[in-house]
This record gives C-alpha cells, structure tokens and sequence, in this order.
C-alpha cells in the first residue's frame, strides 16, 4: 500500500487541498483510495459528503495522530491529511507509516520559518534519513508573477529540501472545496492553467503509488551460467594436398605397370 502524508504545523497552509485533489487524481487511475482525516476538525468529512455521487469516489477514514491505525484492509492507496502543530510521537507515527510526505509552504516568512522547524525535526527521523520516506515542498499560494516563488524556492535550497512546485492562490481551489470535488473533476477547458502546475508534484507522486516490479536477483546457479566464457582459439588445421578429380578417384587401382602388362596378357590368352 503506498501513503503519502501531507504535514504543516502551520493552520491554513493548504494541507486540505493538497490531499483533496491528490486523493481525486488517483480515484481517476484506480478504485482503491482513502483519505485519511488526522485533523480533530475533520475538515476531509465536510468535503467527502459534498462530493457528487456521480464523481469517482473516495473513501474516508477518521484516524487519529496519536494512536494512528491503519485503514481497512483492501485499501491500495492511502492520502494522510495530518493537523497543524503536528510534532513529537504523532509526527514519528506519521513518519512511520508514510512512504512520502509533502510540505505545503506558503509565501509569507512565518510560514518559511513554521516549515523550516518541521522540516529539521523531519529530518532527524530514521526513516527519512534512510530515505525509505521521501520529503519535499511545495509552494502553496505562490504567484509566479512576484518574487515570491523565487524566494521560495532560495528557502527550499538552503534548508536543503527538494522543492518540487508551485501552486497558484486561485478561486478555482475555493469553488472546488464548496461543491466536493477537485481540479481532476473538471473538464478539460476548466483549471488547465492549474492542473499544469500539478504535473511535477504528480510525477515526484508516482513512484509511490505505482512503484516499479524490482528485477529478481539471480540464483547462484544462474549467475553462473550467465557468465561469458571466452572462447579459445582453434589450432589452425594442417595443410593437404588437394583431392583427386571425382572421376579419378572413383576409378580402380589396378597396381604397378607390369601387373597390368600380365593382366591384359591374359585376357589376349582366354580370348583364344
């Protein structure tokens, strides 16, 4: 099962968007997908009953960060919504059960500097220092016609965390949350400009839910027949003389000349 969490302890940082959103895109590719709601405010549970019927569904799941249990057994693909302040033993249960976890950033230094706090004691987890639970940030409420988006960026690469996007403060996101649905719900003519600004924060995604088979490592027996065994030179063959005309050779040996002489000699004899 591949779970991605999505952390801030700042309020209001765009957790809820992200997860939304994340969680539609891969209802749209698979049946199996929950979206887990660690928040007390249960904000995830408002939109779930929102959501129109006739859209791809997503399952819901109330957990809880300081006991944090695992979803119903079935389930494929896990968004884990975490609340804000979230720190100590919950953040480690996060760390312990996410294959990823993605840090929404805002554009303000309050939230660099929230961000900066989370991402070292991130950091200092076993998990993610053996990289078996990638991090990254994303810039949420950035427009790329400011400087905002550059300084951002300047944050991520000083704090050394990979900063993967940037997504726009639009009111798209606002009527999205009203009605139950997302960005992936709407039609091709609709959010283009920001589904595009998806396309990174999706394909950093994909590994974790769609993990590629690993090769099997080969046996002993099998490495051992794998290997290349160089050839040795042949000696070269012994020079012959040529062979005898076909007809010759297929003619009888009859022996030395004067064998021959009495032989016809005695043929001349019978015939008298």
């Amino acid at each position: 099962m591949g779970t991605l969490a999505v952390v801030s302890r700042k309020g209001g940082s765009g957790k809820s968007t992200v997860a939304t959103n994340l969680a539609v895109y891969l209802a749209r590719r698979t049946n199996s997908v929950t979206l887990g709601d660690l928040d007390h405010q249960q904000s995830m549970r408002v939109w779930l009953a929102r959501r129109p019927s006739a859209a791809p569904q997503v399952a819901g799941w109330v957990g809880d960060s300081a006991r944090l249990a695992r979803p119903a057994l079935g389930t494929q693909h896990l968004v884990l919504d975490t609340p804000g302040g979230l720190h100590g033993l919950g953040l480690a249960r996060v760390v312990m059960a996410a294959d990823a976890i993605l840090l929404p950033v805002g554009g303000s230094v309050f939230d660099r500097e929230s961000a900066s706090d989370c991402w070292n004691e991130l950091r200092s987890q076993p998990r993610i220092m053996k990289g078996q639970c990638r991090v990254a940030a994303i810039g949420m409420r950035v427009d790329a016609r400011t400087h905002v988006e550059r300084i951002t960026a300047e944050w991520a690469a000083s704090v050394n965390i990979p900063y993967i996007a940037s997504l726009r403060m639009a009111q798209i996101y606002v009527r999205a949350v009203e009605n139950g649905i997302s960005l992936f719900d709407m039609p091709d003519n609709v959010g283009a400009t920001d589904r595009e600004q998806w396309q990174p924060l999706l394909s950093w995604a994909e590994p974790v839910f769609f993990p590629q088979p690993k090769a099997e490592p080969l046996s002993a027996s099998l490495r051992l027949a794998a290997k290349v065994v160089p050839l040795r030179p042949l000696p070269h063959p012994p020079t012959h003389a040529q062979p005898a005309d076909r007809t010759t050779a297929a003619a009888p040996v009859l022996g030395t000349p004067g064998r021959l002489s009495r032989l016809l000699s005695g043929l001349k004899l019978s015939r008298r």
